[in-house]
């Protein structure tokens, strides 16, 4: 019976990693001991008591051998039952009655699997020999099993092999003996690695043709034996019926077809087959790599709905944007007429020279001839030109690459560059609205696929703890009744010989329970072998008296406290090292280098000699120690050496010993080494993925590059990025894994075929982005994560914290101790408890640093739990008293007495009076109000504070007196507070504390300017731009947010410790290999380097500058010359934005000081491959580990709630899943007119609406045929065939309108049909007058898209892409407050960037569309920021120095000079920019992935099948009379659809359903579905309920149930048939014998007469 089961939530999945990683360990590690696997296979009482285990059915009968070999007697014998089971099986098929209980195969016996533990070890002399089956399954087939090695299990069949070799045949028995031994699978791995390693080589030389045929005849002989063994193709176990032998057929017939014929660039097939057979050696990565095959079908829906959001997504892109790439600036002719020849247009426009270019670009400038698109420099006109930017891929003039073009915005490679030849073609506005609805579009495909990905994942891992689990119960269920076994056995035994009740304690007895606990996996540690003598430091008792003390003194906490402080300072050290350092600062880091060698070696030495070299090597933190101690050594003793100085770049690894005392970093050391044990299958995979990419890449377009290399480069010289050499395309490879594709695949096509470019790169994009992603969730959820963060327990590891502690309790002591004394100098006599003291200060700091208790009129007492009950009881006595709590805290009072003022009378009891109406004031309802719209109205003010608003002085006057109005209320609103509240309440608050400060910075800015300082005033005025976080603490849904955000700040501000420390050890690493060698000599006046031919250092570089002033010493803006800027350089690298110029630089790189050459250095790549794999990939992982764990507790504590939404947003999700997945609707009564009714008939069949949406799908493909510059026959077709269309479907509008009558517009998609309808009508006949009188033509298309709304009617046909779907607006309230923060977060930082950056130099991707000029290009720059991409264009211009930019240059029109911007603020701007709104973007992701876990399918599931169960019946009962014959339900059950159908043969199910007969055999409806309701879905009490409810609707869909009282039922008439037959049965026979006893009377008297 098939049973719905809940998706397991994410969150009880991740708490259960370390309980499922122990359950994994314990079942593989079952293991029986020999005593009671004798029992178990002689003891026919233990067999019978264990009737119910799966696993020991699977036993042979007691008494009978387990490992039998195969002899010709055992085949007649699975003759002779095949035979019985086909003539039962055809029996069976003539009565329809269906087998119950069939055999199934056993999972714990498939071929390739470990024998299980039940069976013991077969005897020696059986491995490697035929043997019979084990399994019940196959004992009716023709099969044998073989024992290999290790118990695996092999499974053949047994008929002849190729019809010639039979099970017996000594050439076949041979030939299994050769298949399944290890050594022939080493053999012929170490022939697939040899084979991959000649498939590296460049340029073969003679004799590779002699391998190939080696390599040839040992993959011929595998095949053979390998068909030999099996059998070619007839069998299940037969050669061709395993997929992975389809290789060694591909490796057989290509190599074979290649000796004989050129295939081309199709011989590369004869690579990829040999070495993907390198997956299939290896049983561990074969069995991994069909899991993932497997978890790709649960991207089945996701991957439709990516084509089909794609596919829409381009046309749009081709119905507004097509033809608009090809706009640029050409120069126009002066007086052409006048020449005395014709002026040729098309071939001036033709013409690249005559089109303007900006410097350093290879593409010349678009533009528009909108009024907000780009524009051209004087003498420059804007005209349409044949050719498209980027050689011509990129364009939107034909649906293909109008999809090239999607697929890149979808990837975000490069994306900036796309969106800024948009706008400047097509102007701000179409682009923006285009933006808008590709961006989401994408994020949600983006989140869907995470999700499922992450779904298949937690799938197949609970799959294999199920499996592990029943393993585990079988073998505890085993091991009781053996146990029970033995004490009846034992009691019997006492009764006969009259033992003392002591026996029960005999040592056989307890022998067997200590077997017993191993066997369930209990882990005992195993003592070490007996060590050598001078491993064992035990001299004379002096001796043994320093080993003591020096143990006591190693295992002090303060001696662990004293080296952590040693490594951090240095590191320090380690980090102050840049580029250029004089002499004395050079022999400092030297000295300071030597000292903390020095106490390290001594650390080594004392822990050395207090634990005896055996105990020291014994933990493998010391053994790490001892050999970085060694390499510190190793480098001092060699420093003179040249070459040596990269070992002191393994001193740096110094820092990873922090990890001994840091249990996140320990945690990130943990994912590490699981990628390489755990996953070692899954990594395997991955890298033979990306190993056979390179190889068949180089193949494929190795000539290419080398012949058309002229195509890509002026100077026919190799790019950087190409496919010529093995480890240049392993590097593009790479590069493409980490998403940029686009501009590696344009030279691809430039110098090969265009469709074998784009089918190998997207093959490497989809492919290799897929085992990424597996990896990263694999690692996300391995078991590692079920450690939670926990402070490691080992005894050295504790150290650190008891020594902090100590530390801390000194301090309180100490401060106690003083606070004492200056009581007593003051004559005071108080007591403090400083640990007290101690406990309830960090309790008060930690509730005012995560609380975030804010003071609004609409706050929610709810939203702290932890909280509750102390804010009723506050909010009672408030309530109460009706008076405002104090104003000042103890403190203040006892030191200041004044100020406790008596309010019952007098100057108290007026200034109660107005406290009273000042709390009046701020808690009445239209205070919030009133504050959130002035709160609003000043921040849309700063919006006009742009660069323009020194031009427009009424505007400008009217800021002013606004920003000091403003000003005025915020303090107003301050003094109120501080009235009505206190300053007691009112600064305990944190968003308090926020308006306070931003109030203070505006008054401030008002002071400073009355008094005349602008310069001062400016820069206080650019503080203003926080005024907007001002709304934080208004809106419910961001405090939501940022309550979250502050409960799982420490332990993400941990995990983004760790990351920042393992970014500092490849900082440290760069400093030392890049410092001073990214300086070259540049001349400005030609804009290019000099070779270094030319200029070989910087000394020749400055001779020439002394006579050529254009020449400079210049160096990259992005470099290593310090640890902050090598973090700079690798925030670069890790957001993948000019990461390309920084590896440049380091592969050019020489040595210090020295004119870089091209590739001179070119496995730096390496160093930047490390960090992305180390540094970003294992550390986002870390990232998401923790957060994720940290959700998951929240979520626990707070009974499930959602982090993200509010109570009111929780509440609009259900009814939007009800409103959704209730799809349930009144039926439309079928019209009583007969004309109607049959036009009701058509339009109400399924067949009619899947004509429809094919004729929607049809004209969706018409408009993907469109293209530019289409000729005139192809648009008079193509408006035809429009037109039919809309004559169709207008067609189909007036038929629905006719059958449904009124009911036509109760339904969203027929409302949605007639507006399409209508649109594209006005848009077919009056397109010109709409042009010429009131539209755009860019209205115009979108008229034209309205057709594609109408493919929505595809989605209810695709029931999974509608789950999906669903899953995503369910998430939308969360996503709204996240994206409402960081809607907050980009306005807050635009306005900031307005007022800092507006006046920089226009350079890079700083111009008049991207810059911080105004608020709009501001907002679109961080934008770009927030996808990470970009950026590091928009900051290269603010790095900027003299003689770069001129700090004096005026800006025309304007009274601020300059064009320099400022470093520090940049940095700072963008740095914290882009952290903040990632750390917004991957919550967006993840808050999709938790939704689509905790959906719940079955209110879905069972609202459609109630759709599909009524119009199905409405078939069977036309007159709605709600019963059917009972001749009829077969036929009705095989006409359902799943899950609710029952395909025939169904009448034996039929009959168990034991369903009412009616009179007249007449079944009820009711009874039908609540049968069919519970064959799936089981009888739980959920769906009992569900039942009900469903039950409930089909009544209220029909008329009331007819009251029939059923006369029998349907077991009931099955059961008196079967009587009846048997009746008939036992007349006939009784008749038969009868006829034969008569006969046999008569033959005497017939004999008689004879004789």
């Amino acid at each position: 019976m098939q049973k719905m089961s809940r998706t397991m939530l994410f969150f009880d999945f991740l708490r259960s990693q370390k309980e499922r990683g122990a359950l994994l360990k314990r079942a593989n590690q079952l293991r029986l001991p020999p005593s009671h696997l004798k029992r178990l296979l002689c003891d026919s009482a233990v067999r019978v008591e264990l009737h119910n285990a799966r696993m020991t059915s699977l036993l042979p009968p007691v008494g009978t051998e387990v490992f039998r070999r195969f002899t010709p007697a055992s085949l007649e014998e699975i003759q002779h039952r095949h035979e019985a089971e086909k003539r039962e099986q055809q029996k069976r098929k003539k009565k329809e009655v269906e087998e119950k209980d069939p055999l199934k195969q056993a999972t714990h016996l498939e071929a390739g699997k470990p024998l299980p533990f039940i069976y013991g070890d077969p005897p020696p002399k059986l491995l490697n020999t035929p043997l019979e089956e084990l399994d019940p399954f196959y004992q009716s087939q023709k099969t044998f099993i073989v024992l290999s090695k290790g118990n695996i299990l092999h499974r053949f069949n047994a008929e002849s092999a190729c019809c010639l070799l039979t099970p017996f045949s000594p050439i076949r028995t041979t030939a299994i003996r050769i298949l399944i031994h290890s050594l022939f699978r080493l053999f012929i791995l170490l022939t697939i690695l040899t084979n991959c390693v000649f498939t590296t080589i460049s340029y073969p030389s003679a004799w590779s043709k002699t391998a190939e045929y080696v390599f040839t005849a040992i993959y011929t002989f595998e095949v053979i034996i390998k068909i030999a063994s099996r059998g070619f193709c007839i069998g299940r176990f037969t050669f061709l019926r395993d997929p992975w032998n389809w290789l060694d057929v591909m490796v057989i017939s290509t190599a074979f077809l290649t000796e004989f014929e050129d295939l081309g660039k199709v011989c590369v097939l004869r690579t990829v087959p040999r070495m993907l057979k390198m997956i299939s050696v290896y049983p561990g990565v074969k069995t991994t790599a069909g899991a993932l095959v497997q978890s790709v079908r649960r991207l089945v829906h996701v991957i439709i709905l990516t084509v089909f959001v794609l596919c829409v997504l381009a046309v749009i892109g081709l119905q507004f944007f097509m033809g608009n790439l090809k706009q640029k600036c050409v120069i126009w002719p002066v007086n052409s007429s006048d020449d005395g020849f014709r002026f040729d247009f098309n071939r001036h426009i033709s013409n690249a020279s005559y089109y303007y270019y900006f410097p350093c670009h290879n593409d010349a400038q678009s533009c528009g001839n909108n009024s907000d698109a780009g524009f051209c420099p004087e003498g420059y006109t804007c005209l349409r030109t044949p050719k498209n930017p980027d050689s011509g891929y990129t364009s939107y003039d034909s649906f293909g690459w109008s999809l090239l073009a999607v697929l890149r915005l979808m990837t975000q490679d490069t994306w900036e560059y796309l969106v800024l030849q948009m706008f400047q073609t097509a102007g701000k506005a179409s682009v923006i609205i285009f933006i808008l609805v590709v961006f989401p579009s994408c994020f949600c495909l983006h989140s869907l696929i995470l999700a499922l990905v992450a779904m298949a994942s937690v799938e197949q891992d609970k799959a294999d703890v199920d499996k592990a689990k029943q393993r585990e119960e079988e073998f505890i269920q085993i091991l009781d009744v053996m146990k029970r076994r033995e004490e009846e056995e034992e009691e019997e035994l006492s009764e006969k010989q009259d033992l003392a009740p002591q026996k029960k304690n005999s040592p056989a007895l307890r022998k067997s329970h200590k077997e017993e606990h191993p066997a369930m996996g209990e882990v005992h540690r195993l003592c070490p072998p007996r060590c050598l003598g001078f491993l064992r430091w035990n001299c004379c008792g002096s001796w043994q008296r320093l080993k003591q003390q020096l143990s006591t003194f190693v295992t002090n906490p303060f001696f662990d406290f004293g080296i952590v402080i040693c490594l951090i300072l240095n590191t320090i050290f380690m980090a102050m090292e840049h580029y250029p350092m004089s002499l004395v600062f050079q022999e400092l880091l030297s000295i300071t280098n030597l000292v903390f060698t020095g106490i390290f070696t001594v650390e080594m030495l004392l822990r050395l000699v207090a634990m005896d070299p055996c105990g020291y090597f014994q933990e493998g933190w010391n053994i790490f120690d001892s050999i970085i101690v060694a390499i510190s050594l190793l480098q001092l003793s060699m420093a003179d050496i040249e070459g040596t100085s990269v070992l002191h770049c393994f001193l740096v690894m110094r820092v990873l010993r922090l990890a001994r005392w840091w249990p996140t970093f320990h945690m990130l050391i943990k994912i590490m080494w699981t990628s390489v044990g755990a996953l070692r299958n899954l990594t395997l995979i991955l890298l033979i993925v990306v190993f056979v990419f390179t190889v068949v890449g180089m193949q494929l377009f190795q000539k290419d590059y080398q012949e058309n290399v002229c195509h890509i480069a002026l100077d026919c010289e190799l790019p950087r990025w190409h496919m010529h050499h093995l480890f240049h395309t392993f590097v593009l490879i790479f590069r493409v894994l980490c998403g940029e594709w686009i501009e590696t695949m344009w030279d691809c096509m430039e110098v090969s075929r265009q469709s074998v470019c784009l089918i190998f790169f997207m093959m490497v994009l989809v492919i290799g982005h897929l085992l990424v992603l597996n990896l990263f969730l694999a690692l996300l959820l391995s078991s590692v994560s079920g450690d939670n963060l926990a402070v490691p327990t080992e005894k050295g590891k504790n150290n650190l914290h008891i020594a902090i502690n100590q530390i801390k309790r000194c301090v309180a002591w100490t401060r106690t101790w003083i606070l004492e004394h200056i009581c007593l100098l003051f004559g005071k006599k108080n007591h403090i408890n400083s640990d007290h003291k101690v406990v309830e200060s960090e309790k008060d700091d930690r509730k005012e640093n995560l609380t975030l208790t804010f003071v609004t009129s609409d706050q929610s007492v709810s939203e702290m739990p932890e909280n509750e009950e102390q804010e009723k009881k506050k909010q009672e006595e408030n309530h109460k008293e009706n008076t405002p709590e104090d104003c000042c805290c103890y403190s203040c009072y006892r030191c200041c007495p004044f100020l406790d003022v008596g309010m019952s009378q007098g100057t108290g009891r007026v200034w109660s009076n107005l406290r009273r109406a000042c709390f009046s004031i701020v808690q009445h309802k239209h205070f919030e109000t009133f504050i959130i719209f002035i709160i609003l109205l000043s921040s849309a003010a700063l919006v006009f504070e742009d660069i323009h608003l020194q031009q427009r002085e009424v505007l400008k006057m009217i800021l002013d007196r606004a920003d000091q109005v403003f000003t005025y209320l915020f303090l107003l609103e301050m003094v109120l507070k501080w009235i009505a509240y206190g300053f007691k309440k009112y600064f305990t608050s944190a968003w308090c504390w926020l308006d306070f400060l931003i109030l203070a910075v505006s008054v401030m800015s008002l002071t400073v300017d009355m008094l005349g300082y602008s310069e001062l005033g400016l820069s206080l005025r650019i503080l203003r731009a926080l005024r907007p976080l001002r709304a934080l603490s208004r809106f419910q849904g961001l405090r939501v947010v940022l309550k979250t955000f502050a409960v799982t700040f420490p332990s993400m501000f941990d995990a983004l410790l760790v990351a920042l420390v393992v970014w500092l050890i490849f900082s440290i690493v760069g400093v030392n290999l890049f410092a001073g060698k990214f300086y070259y000599c540049f001349n400005e006046t030609s804009q290019q380097m000099f070779l270094s031919e030319e200029v070989n250092n910087k000394t020749e570089c400055m001779l020439i500058m002394e006579n050529f002033p254009e020449v400079h010493w210049k160096n990259m803006k992005i470099n290593y010359d310090s640890v902050g800027a090598a973090y700079l350089s690798l925030l670069h690298v890790a957001t993948f934005s000019g990461w390309l110029d920084i590896m440049y630089s380091a592969v050019d790189s020489r040595q210090v000081e020295s004119q870089p050459v091209y590739e001179s250095n070119v496995y730096m790549y390496l160093y930047f491959i490390c960090f992305i794999i180390i540094g970003i990939f294992f550390n986002f992982n870390l990232f998401i580990r923790v957060f994720i764990n940290t959700m998951g507790q929240l979520r626990h504590k707070f009974g499930g709630k959602h982090l993200f939404k509010t109570e009111e947003q929780q509440r609009f999700s259900r009814a939007l899943k009800k409103l959704v997945s209730r799809t349930d609707q009144k039926p439309v009564p079928r019209p009583q007119n007969k004309c109607q009714a049959l036009l009701f008939d058509l339009v109400t069949k399924t067949s009619f609406e899947v004509f429809m949406v094919v004729l929607i799908c049809l004209n969706v493909v018409l408009l993907m045929v469109e293209t530019d510059e289409q000729s005139m026959e192809k648009e008079f077709i193509l408006y035809w065939f429009f037109f039919i269309f809309i004559i169709i479907f207008f067609t189909e509008f007036l038929l629905k309108i006719i059958a449904l009558r009124k009911h036509y517009f109760s339904n969203c998609l027929n409302i949605l049909d007639f507006v399409v309808i209508f649109m594209s009508i006005v848009g077919l006949f009056f397109s010109d007058i709409m042009e010429k009188y009131f539209f755009s033509p860019g209205i115009l298309s979108v008229l034209r898209l309205a057709r594609i709304g109408r493919i929505i009617h595809v989605i209810p046909c695709a029931r999974g892409i509608k789950k999906l779907l669903l899953a995503f607006m369910m998430s939308l309230p969360a996503l709204f407050n996240i994206c409402l923060l960081l809607f907050l977060l980009m306005f807050t930082f635009s306005i900031f960037g307005m007022f800092s950056f507006a006046y920089v130099k226009k350079e890079n991707m700083i111009h008049h569309t991207f810059n911080f000029e105004t608020f709009v290009n501001s907002m679109i720059c961080l934008f770009t920021m927030t996808t990470t991409t970009g950026w590091d264009n928009l900051l290269s211009p603010i790095l900027n120095k003299p003689p770069d930019c001129d700090p004096l240059s005026e800006n025309p029109g304007l009274t601020v000079r300059g064009d320099c911007g400022n470093l520090t603020v940049g940095m700072v701007f963008f740095t914290s920019y882009i952290t903040l709104s990632f750390l917004l973007v991957v919550h967006m992701y993840i808050v999709v992935i938790l939704e689509t876990f905790s959906m719940d399918d079955i209110d879905d599931l069972s609202n459609n099948d109630l759709q599909m169960f009524y119009k199905t019946w409405r078939k069977f009962d036309p007159d709605a009379s709600q019963v059917i014959q009972y001749s009829q339900l077969s036929d009705f059950c095989d006409t359902l659809q799943d899950p609710l159908r029952i395909p025939k043969p169904n009448t034996i199910k039929l009959i168990h359903m034991d369903l009412p007969l009616l009179p007249g055999d007449k079944i009820h409806c009711t009874d039908v579905l609540l049968a069919l309701t519970a064959q799936v879905f089981g009888d739980s009490g959920e769906m009992n309920v569900l039942k009900a409810r469903m039950e409930e609707k089909f009544t209220t869909n029909s008329s009331s149930k007819v009251s029939y009282e059923p006369v029998s039922s349907t077991l009931q008439r099955k059961q008196e048939e079967v009587a009846a037959m048997v009746i008939q049965r036992a007349y006939r026979k009784h008749l038969v014998q009868d006829r034969d006893a008569e006969e046999m009377a008569a033959e005497p008297a017939d004999d008689a007469s004879g004789v």
